[in-house]
This record gives structure tokens, C-alpha cells and sequence, in this order.
């Protein structure tokens, strides 16, 4: 079953991520394409750094070039943001993205990007999904010779970037800092514009490795402790990370602790209205701590809330003028760049900001929670072998909302993404099952540390307790 969740499709190599059921999806996207437009311009399509993936991007290509569409393909790896402003910029109909994103090694995935440059949404997946068949999808070799062109997609990236960004203020940042690609696809990126704005840099997990050094590609805290470590012993003014498709990113302080995107989203918010003078209002996932809502309403910007998946965020920044669209797990877009995650250029506002201020990112982080209240935060990722059992605790929960979490009062809930809990204290809880990997996932934030503790103990032991038994 080939089934594309919140972000994409996502499989086991040579399982179900296999040269045949690649091409399936490559058929009905063609298929697709051809019954519903008038006007085909052509797909581009492009990769990330794991096992096979250029191979894949290669066999995807030539079954969509062989029903007569042209085809664009990247000569190199690129991170997702790279293949998301290729679709826009050379005005073509649709791109795919041959990556796991942040999955494990042994994983693959495709994620299709539309015309504006940004996650597909709903209506086109399943447009997709439908058209899947049994057969194996058809080559036509004189086709393929005719369709494919193998394209550098960096440089129009680059060029734009360096116009979206203030360079003379990024050229001021003077700290050492050190970035890990995570051996994922910002290798080189981020080493471009660091040496092009003569910055100090070190490098970690900056060489291709398919493997992750065995880990996940995912920018967290646990994942990250290389990183920290390095910024501490070397007393280094800042750490940053992408994951594997490097359309997310993480930064550690000049302390070398990572800085939760609940801050990283308000600071960067703030710096770009105080000081960039940009207009619009924000849009975030229902994972993303409200700090962002109460620096947005001091600006008189309203925030929106959306359900976990970028698609959602990306659905809101088509719709009205957003100037920021973020997500917890690292994911920011911005309306006058992409309405796409890109944790390229995130990396490098951060910089901006950081130089524009001559300020540590702790004492920001610091100032900011003085002004709108202490905050501590929790995500656990929780694997289970078998997934019935958090479907089944989840749908039990959402069917027979609880009054008390431990001793705090549950004063609201939403069944807008799995389950949202709000409690005393400013303390709120979120359980949902992921969509493209077997495990739930639990986020809990609050002003006091021992009750988000005990809070999210308590939701451990609700969605993995077996009824059955």
C-alpha cells in the first residue's frame, strides 16, 4: 500500500521503497498531470544524500519523461527548499523531493512540491494516491532522450537568498560557530554563503554517509549532543544544524543548549517587524508553544493554529498575507520567500539577527521569557511495534476526555491533531500518532518543570498501556 501521510510517502528500501512501486508513483503523477492541465510545462525533480536516492530520482524521471512530459533533473543533491524554489521559478507544474527527510537510514520517501513552490495539498495527493496501479510502470527510451535535462538548480537559490537577506549585516557576525549537516543535504549549502560572508566556521557530519552514523537525521536535542559538546569545550558563540533534507534546522546557544523553536519562532518574528519592517500576521502547528501568539499580539499581528504538517501551515500562507509560517519540530516558511519550510534560510536569518543586535541568542532566549513568562518543554517520541495499540489509546482518550491530568484541571481540549489537553498553570499536553512512521508523539509545555514532567509521565503511560491485556 502506498499511502502519503502529512508529510509525503515514506517507506522501508526494498521493502515497500522499492525501483517498482517508485515508478508507480511516478505514473500516477503523470497521469495526473496529463487528464487535469491544459498546459504541461514539466516537473522537476531533485534528491537528498541517502542510500540509492539519485538512482531512484534517475528511475522517477524516466517514467515521467516516457509519457512525453519534461522532465528536469538536478545533477547533484540539493536540500528540499532548493527543489521547492526550482518549481516556482522556472514556472512548472510540480516537483518531487526523493527523501525520508528525517526518518531512519533505512528509510526513503517522495514528497511532491506544486507549482507555488510548497507542499502539495490534500486534493492533489489523493489525485495521486487513486492512480496508483499494479503494473509496472513502462520506459520509452527515445522518450527519455527526449524529455530529460539534467540542471543545476543551486545557483538561481543562492542569488536569491543573497536578496532576501541583509548580507552587510550577516558579514558582521564575528562569533565562531560550527554546523552540523547531519550528513544530510545542507552539505556545502550553508559552507557557501559562510565563506562567500567570510564567516568563521567549523564542521560536523559534513561528509555524504547514507548510513547517519546509524542515527536519525533529525534535528533534536538527543541528537545533537556532538554538537553541544563542541560549542561548550570550544567556547563557540553558536551551533546549528539542519536535518537530512535540510528544510529544518536546530540552534544550540554560545552555552550549548539547544534553543527551543517555541523561542527561536518570537525572535525571529520580532526582529523581522522591529527591524525588516515586514508586514503580516503568522500561522503554527498545534505543537507550537503560544509564546509566538503574545509577541504577535504586542505588534497587533493575529496567529492562527493549525494541525501538525507543514501542508497545513503552507494551506494558510496561500490563503492570506503570513509572514512567518512555523512548526515545532524546526520548520519555518516565510511569506516573501517560499510558503516552505527552509531551514537554509532560517539559519542564515538567525545569523542576521544575532549580528544586527551584537547579542548572545541565550540573552535573547533570556529576554524573552522575562517578558512573557518561564517555560518549560517535553516532546517524547514513542516507537510501538504495533501501532494499533496507540490508535486504539488515542481514539479512547479523544471519545472520553479526561477531567484531571495528575492534579491539574483540564480547562479545554481540541480534536483539531489527535489530542490537545489545556490545564492549569498555563500547562497543555498533546498526544498524536504519526502519520508516516509507527509511533505517537507527545508534547507537553507549561510554566513549571515538575509538572510538565509528570504531565507527560502521565501521558506515556496512557497511550502505550495495553487494554488488551
Amino acid at each position: 500500500m502506498i499511502r502519503f501521510g502529512t508529510d509525503g510517502w515514506r517507506a522501508i528500501i526494498a521493502r515497500e521503497f522499492n525501483f517498482d512501486n517508485v515508478g508507480r508513483v511516478a505514473r500516477a503523477l503523470s497521469k495526473y498531470l496529463l487528464e487535469s492541465n491544459k498546459r504541461i510545462n514539466g516537473v522537476v525533480i531533485s534528491y537528498d544524500t541517502r542510500f540509492l536516492s539519485d538512482q531512484f530520482a534517475l528511475h522517477f524521471a524516466r517514467v515521467v519523461a516516457s509519457n512525453n512530459i519534461p522532465v528536469v533533473l538536478s545533477s547533484k543533491f540539493t536540500p528540499t527548499p532548493v527543489l521547492s524554489f526550482a518549481v516556482k521559478q522556472l514556472g512548472l507544474n510540480a516537483g518531487v523531493m526523493v527523501t525520508a527527510s528525517h526518518n531512519p537510514y533505512f528509510y526513503n520517501g517522495i514528497k511532491f512540491k506544486a507549482s507555488y513552490g510548497g507542499p502539495v495539498l490534500d486534493d492533489f495527493v489523493q489525485q495521486i494516491e487513486k492512480r496508483i496501479e499494479s503494473i509496472v510502470a513502462p520506459i520509452d527510451e527515445k522518450r527519455v532522450r527526449q524529455n530529460i535535462q539534467y540542471l543545476d538548480l543551486t545557483k538561481a537559490y543562492f542569488e536569491h537568498l543573497k536578496k532576501v537577506l541583509r548580507v552587510e549585516v550577516v558579514e558582521k557576525f564575528s562569533d565562531l560557530l560550527v554546523y552540523d549537516a547531519m550528513h544530510g543535504c545542507g552539505i556545502g549549502f550553508l559552507q557557501h554563503f559562510f565563506e562567500e560572508f567570510g564567516l568563521k566556521a567549523k564542521y560536523l557530519r559534513h561528509e555524504e554517509n547514507p548510513l547517519f552514523s546509524r542515527g536519525r537525521p533529525e534535528p533534536i536535542p538527543e541528537n545533537l549532543l556532538d554538537l553541544q559538546t563542541l560549542v561548550r569545550e570550544q567556547a563557540m558563540g553558536l551551533g546549528l544544524a539542519t536535518d537530512g533534507d535540510a528544510d529544518r534546522c536546530a540552534v544550540i546557544d554560545d552555552k550549548g543548549l539547544f534553543v527551543e523553536l517555541h523561542d527561536l519562532v518570537p525572535l525571529l518574528a520580532r526582529y523581522l517587524i522591529k527591524e525588516r519592517k515586514f508586514p503580516g500576521d503568522f500561522v503554527r502547528t498545534t505543537s507550537l508553544h503560544p509564546t509566538i501568539d503574545r509577541l504577535a499580539s504586542t505588534f497587533n499581528r493575529r496567529v492562527k493554529e493549525v494541525p501538525v504538517g507543514f501542508k497545513n501551515v503552507t494551506e494558510q500562507m496561500l490563503a492570506e498575507n503570513i509572514l512567518i509560517g512555523g512548526e515545532e519540530s524546526g520548520g519555518f516558511g516565510y511569506g516573501f520567500h517560499l510558503p516552505e519550510r527552509d531551514g537554509i534560510l532560517t539559519v542564515l536569518l538567525v545569523l542576521e539577527m544575532l549580528a544586527y543586535y551584537q547579542v548572545k541568542i541565550s540573552e535573547l532566549v533570556s529576554e524573552l521569557r522575562q517578558k512573557f513568562g518561564p517555560f518549560f518543554y517535553l516532546r517524547k517520541d514513542i516507537s510501538q511495534q504495533n501501532s494499533k495499540i496507540l490508535i486504539r489509546n488515542l481514539k479512547r482518550l479523544r471519545e472520553n476526555i479526561p477531567e484531571r491530568v495528575v492534579k491539574q484541571q483540564v480547562t479545554d481540549f481540541s480534536l483539531k491533531d489527535g489530542l490537545k489537553l489545556y490545564l492549569n498553570n498555563d500547562c497543555w499536553i498533546l498526544i498524536r500518532v504519526s502519520q508516516t512512521e509507527p509511533l505517537a508523539r507527545i508534547y507537553v509545555a507549561g510554566r513549571d518543570e515538575q509538572t510538565v514532567r509528570s504531565v507527560m509521565k502521565w501521558g506515556v503511560e496512557q497511550i502505550t498501556e495495553d487494554t488488551n491485556h
